[in-house]
């Protein structure tokens, strides 16, 4: 059963084996979701006498804050870029070894009563922006409201000083005590994931507008009550797109140094599974489905149409990654900025692909 953690920073160590590996990801369209729930990740470690274990499965004061800032020195995580910047800028030294880039800029949603049909009918209305009340932790998911209502303003011709921003302050509490991510999404809610607190400041009228994700949007307007009304992913530009995204893999820097066999391991199996989601698209969503947001299986396909699963260090997801990154320095969300070149080391992954 999933632990809730009403509020508590992490406290207790944990103790890990010189050959064992932390594993955290994120609910979004990665390979390594694949294949840690086809056991290849942990078959991989077993060849070279490596130990697999997930973060999650920790108690809440001992694994939710790491899955956002990396505080344990034997973890890859893989999933939203905001966290993994913040936790290289401010909170610990991580090597990027893999990138896969995202296809779902993400949408803005108005009730479906109201007589707002495009953006620029916004103007001198209210935005709803969540705002966690966890200051233990980089707030990326109004990081990446606040970048999405920024673009659909400016798709829009208007600008930040033309809406008011109402802040939905949330609790953000941990929880954990999970075998794996399947098991930690399923024993959620899916209406919770959905209905954050911005969202229920639409539902009751208090805000006009709200960005959210492409899941969040579709599962929103399937209930008649919401409506969209820009959706960045029509716009063959692809950096309106980068939205807490391209997604990131990344490892403890010594761990990675001082384990180079368990850190190619681990791609190895996300190579592998990327391989066979690009090759079995329908079966692939299925997995997938149970780690992630959308409805059914066959919307998680049809959102995963254009998705490349195949990781990389690619010039454009390095590109993508530093317009995320100036964002979030820009606007104070990360303390220190750093070069995504020198943080990125693609010899793993090389050394993988073999």
């Amino acid at each position: 059963m999933v632990e809730v953690l009403e509020r508590a920073p992490a406290g207790k160590t944990v103790e890990v084996g010189a050959r064992e590996a932390y594993y955290t990801i994120c609910p979004v369209f990665v390979a390594s979701n694949v294949a840690q729930e086809f056991g290849w990740i942990e078959e991989e470690f077993n060849k070279i006498g490596a130990k697999l274990s997930y973060l999650r499965a920790l108690a809440p004061e001992q694994g939710y804050l790491p899955h956002f800032g990396h505080q344990l020195d034997h973890l890859f995580r893989d999933g939203g870029n905001i966290p993994s910047i913040w936790a290289k800028a401010d909170v610990t030294d991580t090597t990027l070894i893999a990138l896969t880039a995202g296809h779902h800029g993400g949408q803005i949603v108005v009730r479906a009563d109201s007589d707002i049909n495009r953006v620029g009918d916004l103007k001198g209305r209210r935005f709803g922006l969540y705002k966690s009340q966890n200051s233990d932790k980089v707030d990326w998911w109004r990081a990446t409201g606040a970048r999405g209502i920024l673009v659909a303003l400016k798709l829009a011709g208007l600008q930040r000083s033309d809406v008011e921003i109402v802040d939905a302050p949330a609790e953000d509490r941990g929880f954990g005590n999970a075998s794996r991510p399947s098991e930690l999404w399923s024993q959620r809610r899916r209406e919770d994931l959905v209905y954050t607190a911005e969202v229920r400041l639409l539902e009751e009228g208090k805000v006009d507008a709200v960005y959210t994700s492409h899941g969040r949007g579709q599962t929103l307007e399937r209930t008649g009550k919401y409506k969209v009304i820009e959706d960045f992913s029509r716009y063959p530009d692809w950096t309106l797109q980068v939205a807490n995204s391209p997604y990131a893999l990344t490892v403890n820097s010594d761990f990675a140094r001082n384990n180079r066999d368990i850190v190619v391991a681990f791609l190895k199996a996300t190579v592998r599974a990327a391989r066979w989601i690009n090759a079995n698209r329908e079966a692939a969503a299925t997995v997938l489905n149970r780690v992630t947001y959308h409805q059914t299986p066959a919307d998680t396909a049809a959102a995963i149409e254009a998705t490349d699963f195949l990781p990389n260090l690619s010039a454009q997801n390095l590109a993508g990654l530093d317009i995320q990154k100036k964002f979030l320095v820009d606007h104070g969300y990360v303390k220190r900025d750093f070069d995504s070149r020198k943080w990125a080391d693609a010899s793993y992954l090389e050394e993988a692909l073999r």
